[in-house]
């Protein structure tokens, strides 16, 4: 579900992203990514798309999803407040979703690498398409949240 071909493409006024992968138990799949910026808004390019079961596939744009966070998980290690449970909705799909950690503590700290603390893992699913109940799996990673993400290679 994720394959990185890069991290070092932020403009210098953007601080990290919230990366989201859903495959339900409908045979939906859903990717959505959001680029924050520094002064708190969300970069325009942020996007996703939507995979039916025939494999059709709908881009979105940044206007057609609501990302919502739920609760938040403050780190022991690095101090970091990560968002720890989402709502998403695509209106125009009448698909609403509830994201929650399987773990809570999933913060990665590459102290030895790249230098990098994020947090990334698997989370459950359940929500709604068209009016019918869905539950799937996800995984989700975010960057930024201890300070602005930039790897050092």
């Amino acid at each position: 579900m994720d394959h990185e071909f890069g991290s070092d493409q932020l403009q210098d006024h953007q601080i990290g992203w919230d990366w989201f992968s859903m495959q339900l138990d409908n045979n939906l799949d859903l990717m959505i990514y959001q680029i924050r910026n520094r002064d708190g808004s969300l970069d325009p390019y942020s996007s996703g798309s939507l995979i039916f079961p025939d494999a059709a596939t709908q881009h979105l744009t940044r206007t057609d999803f609501h990302l919502r966070v739920l609760d938040y998980w403050k780190s022991t290690r690095s101090g970091a407040v990560y968002p720890a449970s989402w709502e998403i909705e695509v209106p125009g799909h009448q698909l609403r979703v509830r994201l929650t950690p399987l773990v809570a503590d999933q913060e990665l700290m590459t102290l030895k690498s790249t230098r990098v603390t994020y947090w990334e893992g698997a989370v459950s699913v359940q929500g709604q398409f068209r009016g019918r109940p869905i539950r799937g799996r996800g995984y989700v990673e975010m960057t930024g949240y201890d300070r602005r993400f930039a790897p050092k290679i």
